[in-house]
């Protein structure tokens, strides 16, 4: 967490999603809390209920593995903003269930990833779409040679990985960070 560029990551308007956040110790993620609240970035917390009580934050994020309800979030904290991933379909209505404003909808480009076989490409992605009030963030595959054809699909913003580093080069206004 440390290595991480903060002033970068506010800069191009991006949120962060902490992964596993019980393998970390608890005074290392609330000093790395308040540095994200400093510098007004959203931090999300992947899965854990009892971290995002404890760190005090309304951002919390679903994987697509997990299966679980949340409902009671919403009574407890009517401010809390859920965003979760999926893939198709069924995981789609699985996120809508669970309360997500924003989904995750992967893979969107073919990657390098030898393991991770299919991808939706635009068309595919935006007839998944089509029929959802709810936002979509596009993430896999996303480089700088196809960024340019996230414009063609029906998404609110773009999530990367592997190419994250040249991600200011190219982020277009339009999918900056609007959490």
């Amino acid at each position: 967490m440390n290595e991480l560029n903060l002033d970068y990551v506010k800069k191009i308007g991006a949120i962060l999603i902490l992964k596993n956040p019980e393998k970390i110790n608890l005074e290392d993620l609330k000093r790395f809390n308040k540095r994200c609240i400093s510098k007004k970035i959203n931090l999300f917390i992947q899965n854990s209920v009892k971290i995002l009580f404890l760190l005090k934050t309304n951002n919390f994020y679903i994987s697509a593995y997990n299966k679980s309800r949340f409902e009671q979030l919403r009574k407890i904290n009517r401010k809390v903003k859920i965003i979760g991933s999926a893939h198709n379909i069924p995981e789609i209505y699985e996120k809508l269930n669970q309360g997500c404003e924003y989904i995750v909808l992967s893979r969107i480009f073919k990657t390098s990833n030898k393991f991770k076989k299919g991808f939706l490409g635009t068309t595919r992605f935006n007839l998944l779409t089509r029929n959802f009030t709810q936002k979509f963030i596009a993430l896999g595959g996303i480089n700088e040679k196809n960024f340019r054809l996230l414009s063609l699909l029906n998404v609110h913003g773009c999530a990367m990985y592997g190419d994250k580093k040249k991600a200011g080069k190219y982020m277009p206004a339009f999918l900056k960070n609007n959490f």
